[in-house]
Parts: structure tokens; C-alpha cells; sequence
């Protein structure tokens, strides 16, 4: 089969740890649960290579072209030779990859942090041949788990990070391929795991999509307990039968909410 570079992303608590444990049960995927390392590499290239003290400004332009060239068999032999992975699918974890405000941090309020852009542009400039899974989860449950975190002041907060990082998903897929991206919603997730397993195996080409599915189906009876962030295992059976988001909290998802077919006023829908 094909070997290519696979990324989950989605607004963080939106079930993407409980993913990327589903993908790994089959034997020819290997994905980190946030090594982050794209991150890194954003921010050596748009913040510390501007730096003068660090680099002199006679090789600055030749590094980063030299960089973009590079960077992505560079990160290719660090998955493979360093972590040992050798499944034709490897790749990460990692919410904030679709943070547009990822070099600014979240702290203060949300409104004033600059938009550095996130790292989805990068990785698919870095790995052009990379596929990505975007999980969406509904805005206002994430919003609340996020105030419980203590990660967020309030749930209207949070609930327009819900919006920010998947308003940037939104408008990346819409910008590669429609065969490199695939969304899917936590709902369908668990409600109907046998549809959506078939889906992503054929997304990634899978020709067997048993080790998923029966790992996703085991988990209703023996859930694997998993590491920091996602200590509240119970949480990823949680799926409210309502919407948790009034039209009010929709709107400062903005487009989001919308286009993922979230509304207060009918039945929720998490698929794309």
C-alpha cells in the first residue's frame, strides 16, 4: 500500500486523543499522540530565524528556502529512524496544529491574540502528499470541558476557540485536495462506528478495517484508560442527545457551527 504522512486535528476535548488510539490499533498506522514537532518548526522559521542574534540576515532567505525544501524528509527520517516507525501511515496528534493564534499562546483575552496562522499550511507545504482527519465535536459541550479544564475563563470563550481552530480547518481543506481530507463527527464516531470506520478506510486506503473497528467496539466495554489531557474517560461515551449550544453561543462560532450542521434549534449533527 501507499506510505504517506496522516494528521488528526480538531478543536482541542473534541475526542481526538480517543482517535488516534482507534488509528493505531491497525497494525499499518503509527501516529504520535502530540510529539508536536510542527509546531517547533514554525517556530524556528517564522519567529527564531528572524531573530538577527541568531541568524545572520546574509543567509536568512537562503535558510528558509533551504528549510522548505528539507524540513519534510528531515521530519520523515526523525518518525522512522528515531521512533522506529515503520508503518506506510505515520503522523501526529495534535489540536493545535489547527490553532491560528499558535505562536501567540492563549492567555488573556481571546479577541486581542494576534493571528499567527496555524501549522496546517506548513505541514502540507513541508509534506504535500499528507492526509488529514478533522474531528468536530459540538461546540458547546467542548466549550464547557474546556471550562472545566480550567483551560478557558468561560464557555463563551470557548466556545469562539471552538470556532477559531475549526474555521481554520474549514478553510484549509478548502485549499488541497478533497482526497487529502476527510471530516468526520464524534457522534458518528460512537453512534455509528461501523459507517464511519468504513470511511476512513477507505480514506486511507485500507483494505481491512477490523482492527479499528473492533478496538472502537471493545472500548464501549473496557475503555483504555488514557494520559494527560484525557483523564475523563467517561466523557468520551458522553453524547448528549440535544444540542448543548443555544443560538447565541452558535454565533460566536460564526461560520463554523454552520457549515458543520450545528443548530440549536433541530436536531444536532455532527457529520460533515
Amino acid at each position: 500500500m501507499h506510505s504517506f504522512p496522516l494528521f488528526i486535528v480538531g478543536a482541542p476535548r473534541s475526542g481526538t486523543t480517543f482517535l488516534c488510539s482507534v488509528l493505531n490499533a491497525h497494525p499499518h498506522i503509527q501516529l504520535t499522540n502530540e510529539c508536536r514537532i510542527f509546531a517547533l518548526v514554525k517556530e524556528m522559521l517564522d519567529v527564531d530565524s528572524q531573530r538577527p542574534d541568531l541568524l545572520g540576515a546574509a543567509c536568512r532567505d537562503r535558510f528558509n528556502a533551504y528549510s522548505r525544501r528539507t524540513l519534510g524528509a528531515w521530519v520523515e527520517r526523525f518518525y522512522r529512524e528515531d521512533l522506529d516507525m515503520s508503518a506506510p501511515i505515520w503522523g501526529d496528534k495534535h489540536p493545535p496544529y489547527a490553532d491560528p493564534t499558535i505562536l501567540s499562546g492563549r492567555t488573556g483575552a481571546i479577541e486581542r491574540l494576534p493571528r499567527s496562522g496555524s501549522c496546517l499550511r506548513l505541514i502540507h507545504e513541508l509534506l504535500p502528499n499528507a492526509r488529514f482527519i478533522h474531528l468536530h465535536r459540538d461546540p458547546g459541550w467542548v466549550a464547557n470541558s474546556l471550562v472545566r479544564k480550567h483551560w478557558i475563563g468561560s464557555v463563551n470563550d470557548g466556545v469562539r476557540v471552538w470556532g477559531q481552530y475549526v474555521s481554520e480547518i474549514i478553510d484549509f481543506f478548502a485549499e488541497i485536495p478533497k482526497e487529502q481530507t476527510l471530516t468526520i463527527g464524534y457522534r458518528n464516531l460512537i453512534e455509528d462506528a461501523d459507517t464511519t470506520i468504513a470511511s476512513i478506510s477507505r480514506f486511507l486506503g485500507l483494505a481491512d478495517p477490523a482492527p479499528m473497528r473492533d478496538f472502537l467496539h471493545a472500548q464501549r466495554s473496557a475503555p483504555t484508560p488514557f494520559s494527560d489531557p484525557v483523564t475523563d474517560i467517561a466523557d468520551l461515551y458522553v453524547v448528549p442527545p440535544t444540542p448543548t449550544t443555544d443560538n447565541a453561543l452558535l454565533a460566536l462560532a460564526e461560520k463554523a457551527a454552520t457549515q458543520l450542521g450545528y443548530c440549536a434549534s433541530a436536531t444536532l449533527s455532527e457529520s460533515r
